[in-house]
Protein backbone atom coordinates (compact mmCIF):
# COMPACT_ATOMS: atom_id res chain seq x y z
CA UNK A 1 0.00 0.00 0.00
CA UNK A 2 1.39 3.21 -1.00
CA UNK A 3 1.82 6.25 1.44
CA UNK A 4 1.00 9.55 0.69
CA UNK A 5 3.51 12.03 -0.17
CA UNK A 6 3.75 15.31 1.69
CA UNK A 7 3.01 18.44 -0.26
CA UNK A 8 5.50 19.38 -2.66
CA UNK A 9 7.76 16.31 -2.02
CA UNK A 10 7.65 15.12 -5.48
CA UNK A 11 8.99 17.60 -6.78
CA UNK A 12 11.63 18.28 -4.99
CA UNK A 13 12.75 14.61 -4.66
CA UNK A 14 12.58 14.53 -8.66
CA UNK A 15 14.69 17.84 -8.80
CA UNK A 16 17.05 15.86 -6.52
CA UNK A 17 20.22 14.19 -9.05
CA UNK A 18 19.62 10.48 -9.89
CA UNK A 19 22.17 9.26 -7.24
CA UNK A 20 20.59 11.17 -4.16
CA UNK A 21 16.94 9.31 -5.98
CA UNK A 22 18.08 5.85 -5.72
CA UNK A 23 19.17 6.24 -1.91
CA UNK A 24 15.84 7.74 -1.34
CA UNK A 25 14.46 4.24 -4.34
CA UNK A 26 16.24 2.22 -1.82
CA UNK A 27 14.68 3.61 1.65
CA UNK A 28 11.09 3.88 0.67
CA UNK A 29 11.20 0.72 -1.05
CA UNK A 30 12.08 -1.20 1.78
CA UNK A 31 10.01 0.93 4.29
CA UNK A 32 6.58 0.16 1.80
CA UNK A 33 7.66 -2.66 1.00
CA UNK A 34 6.51 -2.09 -2.52
CA UNK A 35 8.07 -0.39 -6.02
CA UNK A 36 6.32 0.97 -8.67
CA UNK A 37 6.37 -0.14 -12.80
CA UNK A 38 4.82 1.66 -15.46
CA UNK A 39 2.53 -0.75 -17.66
CA UNK A 40 0.45 -0.14 -21.17
CA UNK A 41 -1.84 -2.70 -22.91
CA UNK A 42 1.60 -4.41 -24.18
CA UNK A 43 2.91 -4.87 -20.69
CA UNK A 44 5.75 -3.78 -19.15
CA UNK A 45 7.04 -0.15 -20.26
CA UNK A 46 11.49 0.00 -21.01
CA UNK A 47 13.69 2.02 -21.31
CA UNK A 48 16.65 2.16 -22.59
CA UNK A 49 19.07 2.93 -25.64
CA UNK A 50 19.79 0.47 -28.80
CA UNK A 51 22.62 -1.16 -26.69
CA UNK A 52 20.49 -2.46 -23.87
CA UNK A 53 17.16 -2.01 -22.53
CA UNK A 54 16.27 -0.69 -18.27
CA UNK A 55 13.51 -1.76 -16.57
CA UNK A 56 12.09 1.76 -14.98
CA UNK A 57 11.29 1.43 -11.45
CA UNK A 58 9.85 3.88 -8.82
CA UNK A 59 9.36 4.33 -5.22
CA UNK A 60 5.73 5.54 -5.15
CA UNK A 61 3.06 5.54 -8.23
CA UNK A 62 3.13 9.60 -8.39
CA UNK A 63 6.69 9.65 -9.53
CA UNK A 64 5.80 6.77 -11.94
CA UNK A 65 2.68 8.86 -13.05
CA UNK A 66 4.89 11.69 -13.66
CA UNK A 67 7.26 9.94 -16.17
CA UNK A 68 3.93 8.63 -18.21
CA UNK A 69 4.09 11.27 -20.84
CA UNK A 70 6.34 10.80 -24.55
CA UNK A 71 6.40 7.13 -25.43
CA UNK A 72 5.26 6.25 -21.68
CA UNK A 73 2.06 7.75 -22.53
CA UNK A 74 -1.32 6.27 -20.57
CA UNK A 75 0.62 3.75 -18.90
CA UNK A 76 -0.11 3.22 -15.62
CA UNK A 77 1.56 2.41 -12.32
CA UNK A 78 1.20 -0.85 -10.96
CA UNK A 79 2.93 -2.03 -7.82
CA UNK A 80 5.65 -4.83 -7.54
CA UNK A 81 6.18 -6.12 -3.80
CA UNK A 82 9.02 -6.75 -2.92
CA UNK A 83 8.99 -10.04 -2.42
CA UNK A 84 8.12 -10.74 -5.89
CA UNK A 85 10.86 -7.90 -6.41
CA UNK A 86 13.12 -10.20 -5.18
CA UNK A 87 12.07 -13.95 -6.35
CA UNK A 88 10.68 -12.94 -9.68
CA UNK A 89 11.51 -9.28 -11.61
CA UNK A 90 15.47 -9.19 -10.60
CA UNK A 91 16.49 -12.82 -11.50
CA UNK A 92 14.17 -12.33 -14.37
CA UNK A 93 16.05 -9.46 -15.45
CA UNK A 94 19.66 -10.86 -14.89
CA UNK A 95 18.54 -14.01 -16.63
CA UNK A 96 17.99 -11.49 -19.35
CA UNK A 97 20.91 -9.16 -18.91
CA UNK A 98 18.75 -6.53 -18.58
CA UNK A 99 19.43 -3.66 -16.08
CA UNK A 100 17.08 -1.46 -14.17
CA UNK A 101 16.26 2.45 -14.77
CA UNK A 102 16.15 3.46 -10.92
CA UNK A 103 13.61 6.60 -10.52
CA UNK A 104 13.72 7.63 -13.17
CA UNK A 105 12.71 11.63 -13.43
CA UNK A 106 10.51 13.25 -15.93
CA UNK A 107 13.66 13.95 -18.24
CA UNK A 108 14.34 10.74 -18.22
CA UNK A 109 17.63 10.94 -15.99
CA UNK A 110 18.06 8.01 -13.80
CA UNK A 111 20.43 5.79 -11.91
CA UNK A 112 21.25 2.56 -14.29
CA UNK A 113 22.36 -0.70 -12.21
CA UNK A 114 22.40 -4.51 -12.53
CA UNK A 115 19.81 -6.56 -10.82
CA UNK A 116 22.70 -7.81 -8.26
CA UNK A 117 23.31 -4.24 -6.69
CA UNK A 118 19.67 -3.64 -6.38
CA UNK A 119 19.27 -6.48 -4.60
CA UNK A 120 22.38 -6.01 -2.31
CA UNK A 121 21.44 -2.07 -1.48
CA UNK A 122 17.60 -3.53 -0.86
CA UNK A 123 19.24 -6.36 1.63
CA UNK A 124 21.89 -3.81 3.38
CA UNK A 125 18.38 -1.22 3.47
CA UNK A 126 16.31 -4.47 5.12
CA UNK A 127 19.74 -5.05 7.47
CA UNK A 128 19.75 -1.87 8.76
CA UNK A 129 16.18 -0.97 9.98
CA UNK A 130 16.46 -5.24 11.43
CA UNK A 131 19.09 -3.89 13.77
Amino acid sequence: MSYNLEMGEKELVLALPAGDRYGYFVQLTVDSEEAWGLRNPDGWVLAGDEERDAFPIWPHPDFATACAIGEWEGATPEPIGLDELFEGLLPLLEEDGMALAVFPSPDGDSAVVEPDDLRRDLEAEIELGAA
